[in-house]
């Protein structure tokens, strides 16, 4: 595993080959048909297959047993831009994406490991939002098509997978103060999220979730925003200085 990190992280040419990130396609919707369609469509075999097993052990190891909550913030962060989207238009959609991510007059700016500079005039712009990313960013262009990563929302809580002692310690405490299942709820509402999105990854009911939801929100930790038909929960200030006093 430390041999692919540290490749990623140092963009080892010996072991990407040119070409070796596709473009993402919603029709491989899953691990296996991702790298199938890599295989397929890279003439660097030898090193395709060394960089493909890495990933499948890496994959197996480290994402699978938390896929389906991982797979659940990305199917809401996608349906929150998408209504962004709808609702006040691509400058307020692209403006909030974070990360130093800047929309200016009809130009995209983003913070990248060497200056490029790519025009989309005709062309379609693929948003791809990534779980673990940090200040890491992809573009990939394929024919008229160009994709770029950013750091989803709502992940920040996937730092519990790592299950750090002070983390658990902070976990504990903000436990005792609220209760078990609304400290829960607090910790997954570092960014706006529904109920169902909630539900989903914490594995409560959705009328669990709307108790807590309620109450929370009635204390002044939690605000809530109707985008479209969704309504979306998030920290108030109160909150967001709550987890701060006690080290989250």
């Amino acid at each position: 595993m430390s041999e692919l990190v540290k490749a990623m992280r140092r963009g080892d040419p010996q072991l990407f080959p040119p070409g070796f990130l596709p473009v993402p396609d919603p029709s491989r919707n899953c691990i296996g048909a991702e790298l199938d369609h890599v295989r397929a469509v890279n003439m660097w075999q030898s090193r395709t297959d060394r960089v493909i097993s890495l990933i499948e052990r890496y994959w197996e190891w480290s994402i699978a047993p938390h896929w389906n909550s991982i797979r659940s913030s990305l199917e809401e962060e996608t349906l929150f831009r998408g209504r962004t989207l709808a609702v006040e238009g691509p400058e307020a959609m692209l403006g909030e994406l974070g990360g130093r991510v800047m929309w200016s007059q009809s130009t995209l700016t983003a913070p990248y490991h060497q200056d490029i500079s790519q025009s989309t005039a005709g062309a379609q712009l693929l948003l791809v939002p990534t779980v673990f990313a940090g200040g890491v960013r992809l573009f990939v262009k394929d024919g008229s098509t160009m994709a770029m990563s950013y750091q989803a929302r709502a992940t920040g809580h996937f730092h519990v997978l790592t299950g750090c002692g002070r983390g658990r310690k902070a976990e504990d405490r903000l436990a005792l103060l609220l209760g078990k299942g609304r400290a829960q709820v607090v910790r997954a509402l570092e960014l706006p999220r529904t109920t169902t999105a909630l539900a989903e990854t914490l594995g409560f009911a959705k009328s669990t979730v709307s108790q807590h939801l309620a109450v929370l929100t009635s204390a002044g930790i939690v605000w809530k925003q109707r985008v479209g038909g969704q309504v979306f929960y998030r920290l108030d200030h109160t909150g967001l200085a709550l987890l701060r006093q006690l080290g989250l």
